[in-house]
């Protein structure tokens, strides 16, 4: 739809001078144009009365006119919402100077040509009319949006409300055997995931030189001035060329630092070709991730998108090595594996990283599962093409790769899983940042429960796709429960073992039930530790803290169910880098 297109009949033009000469030239430029010129006016009341009567859609406003103050006519006119060109005559004194700063939609210089006006008037009307359908476009994701707070608002009370039912039944009847079958169906995934993830993965099939994708790396940064330098090295000293030339960008978009962030880039700029630096400032910074990513979208050049958190480190073959996962038919992501670089700095770091090698035994499974993969939000790899064709990532989304991924797989798109080169990056180490984290971890799956899952069903996709998907988002909605089962079984375990008396709450559900209910948990994480081939010892006592570990996933199902209840709006929150503690 043109702007013509959204204007019925004949576009209305309005001056706004003295001089008659100036005045036809206007009238008349603009009729040979087939535009309607309206009249015009040198009075402020008579201005604004004719502008109210003949509702033009664009004023001309001769500065050289008398009698007037023209800022506070430029500032008054703006309640019309009509686009202003302003004709600048010989005088350029500091008042001309601040209204060209205003930011009028054209300005023309005296003497003017007519094809001068007449092409500013059709710049003007086309940026106008594109400036409210962006406007219209925004208040429609804006209603979208809050539509869908009121869906997870009511789900996350439906949900809540249930589980807390569920258990106080449970504990006053004494019988927590519905448990056992609720669980079966998760747990039982958990554990086909395990076995299937020892499968090997399918090859790739490596690019030939002469047609490696040129790469575009994006590095969203606010506030990363312990990280960002080191980041921004190791990931400009990869490996990856094409004919002996660097086939590779790097995108670092400063969203807003108030440290000394942008510093550090523009020194690393000097002493680094590959490096471009976007700077983001208020109002629009500190929205949200996936806002970055799409102005860096925007600049960008490569086939192939990646994206990096501030604290990452990578080894100079990892381009090379991930990008090959994408030369395939219908592949249009990867996600590489994830460690922590300070794993070793306290329980807390340790604990992550062996999560983060048991998730990368789910993504193994699903890789062997005909590419039914997930992105992450460190050491993303995708297809330009494929995320313009899914509308981009949503600012709005608290987890923008995971509503990326769940978007490409409904458009009939593959995402891979790269088990043979990882990014690594800083874990959390104290309980509040952590807490934090998880809680918009969560947030994210959830949201992205409530409002794709009637999507997910009515898709094309096969059944086992569908399957996939939703037993990856509703990975947290079950985790309540499975550890309620756990605290179960401890207690009476407990009860037995010191008073060698009955149950405390009875799982009568048959033996195979009960025991895929119980230790489906645990092949996984036996098999994400081994990978690190550590000694007995080692494995014994991190299968226990991992185990351990895990119970905070009950205070995290309320504190997240609680957040979504209370926000009013979707907020995004970044973890705190600090450059702690490397190996």
């Amino acid at each position: 739809m043109t702007e013509l297109q959204l204007i019925k009949g004949r576009p209305k033009i309005f001056a706004i001078g003295s001089e008659e000469i100036m005045l036809s030239l206007i009238e008349k430029y603009v009729e040979d144009y087939n535009y309607e010129y309206v009249g015009s006016a040198s009075q402020k009341d008579e201005i604004f009365e004719k502008i109210d009567n003949l509702s033009p859609h664009l004023i001309f406003l001769d500065t050289e006119i008398q009698g007037l103050d023209l800022l506070e006519l430029a500032t008054d006119l703006e309640i019309f919402d009509v686009p202003v060109i302003i004709i600048v005559g010989a005088l350029f004194d500091n008042t001309i100077d601040k209204l060209l700063m205003s930011n009028p939609y054209n300005y023309l210089l005296k003497p003017f040509e007519e094809d001068e006006l007449q092409r500013a008037m059709a710049v003007s009307l086309k940026k106008h009319e594109q400036n409210k359908l962006s406007v219209q476009t925004a208040q429609h994701k804006i209603e979208e949006k809050n539509t869908e707070l009121l869906i997870e608002k009511s789900d996350s009370s439906f949900l809540l409300i249930l589980c807390i039912a569920l258990i106080i039944i449970a504990i006053l009847s004494r019988n927590a055997t519905w448990l056992q079958w609720v669980l079966i169906i998760p747990t039982s995934a958990m554990l086909l995931n395990s076995i299937v993830s020892i499968k090997k993965q399918k090859p790739v099939t490596p690019y030939e030189e002469d047609d490696l994708p040129f790469i575009s790396i994006f590095i969203p940064a606010h506030n990363e001035e312990y990280t960002i330098e080191s980041t921004v090295r190791s990931v400009c000293e990869s490996e990856y060329t094409k004919n002996g030339e660097s086939n590779f960008e790097v995108i670092v978009v400063n969203d807003g630092s108030t440290d000394s962030t942008g510093e550090i880039l523009s020194g690393l700029k000097k002493e680094i070709p590959e490096l471009k630096i976007v700077t983001r400032h208020p109002p629009r910074s500190g929205k949200g991730k996936g806002f970055v990513l799409n102005d860096a979208l925007t600049l960008s050049k490569g086939e192939i998108i990646g994206v990096f958190d501030a604290d990452t480190q990578i080894s100079t073959d990892y381009l090379m090595t991930i990008v090959q996962y994408l030369n395939g038919e219908g592949i249009e992501g990867v996600q590489s594996r994830v460690k922590m670089w300070n794993k070793n700095e306290n329980f807390l770091a340790r604990m992550q990283h062996v999560e983060f090698a048991s998730f990368g035994n789910t993504l193994i499974a699903k890789d062997n599962f005909n590419f039914t993969g997930f992105l992450g939000g460190n050491g993303q790899f995708v297809k330009k093409q494929a995320i313009i064709d899914s509308g981009r990532w949503d600012g709005f989304a608290v987890t923008e790769d995971l509503n990326l991924a769940i978007k490409i797989i409904l458009n009939g798109g593959k995402i891979r899983y790269a088990r043979d080169c990882a990014v690594y990056q800083e874990a959390v180490t104290s309980w509040r940042a952590f807490f934090r984290q998880r809680i918009r971890w969560a947030i994210g799956n959830f949201e992205t429960l409530f409002v794709y899952l009637p999507q997910i069903l009515r898709s094309k996709i096969s059944i086992s796709k569908k399957f996939h998907i939703i037993e990856h988002i509703s990975f947290y909605s079950f985790n309540l429960l499975i550890f309620f089962g756990f605290v179960v079984t401890i207690v009476n375990a407990i009860s037995w073992f010191i008073f060698h008396g009955p149950t405390i709450i009875r799982m009568e559900a048959p033996f195979i039930v009960g025991v895929l209910s119980m230790i489906a948990f645990f092949p996984g994480i036996l098999l994400a530790l081994s990978r690190d081939k550590p000694t007995i010892l080692e494995y014994i006592k991190d299968l226990v803290k991992y185990y351990i570990y895990c119970f905070h996933l009950i205070p995290l199902f309320f504190m997240t169910m609680m957040t979504m209840l209370t926000r009013k709006e979707r907020k995004w929150s970044k973890t705190e880098h600090t450059g702690g503690q490397k190996e």
